[in-house]
């Protein structure tokens, strides 16, 4: 799987597109193939490494659309197949 994510350090330069491995959905998760994919300002901050200093590497995108392609163990609100639209604020 190809992604942009932070690498080494925070700012633009470490923005790059990396091959990661497909990853697997834990109890409770589910694995979205995303379609469309937008950037806004949460997205720079994060990058600029003002958006809470996650662990690097990290895929700073947090807009978007896709399909569900798999399901964890325990997930009952969606199934593969499904049109979401992911919440980077879960709780709301």
């Amino acid at each position: 799987m190809r992604a942009w994510e932070i690498q080494d350090s925070y700012g633009l330069d470490h923005l790059k597109l990396a091959d990661r491995p497909k990853p697997s959905p834990k109890a409770g998760e589910v694995l979205l193939q995303m379609k469309a994919a937008s950037l806004n300002y949460r997205d720079l901050l994060t990058v600029k490494g003002m958006g809470g200093g996650f662990p690097l590497p990290l895929v700073p995108f947090s807009d978007g659309a896709g399909e569900v392609v798999a399901l964890g163990s325990g997930v009952t609100r969606v199934k593969t197949g499904d049109r979401v639209c992911p919440s980077f604020f879960q709780s709301w």
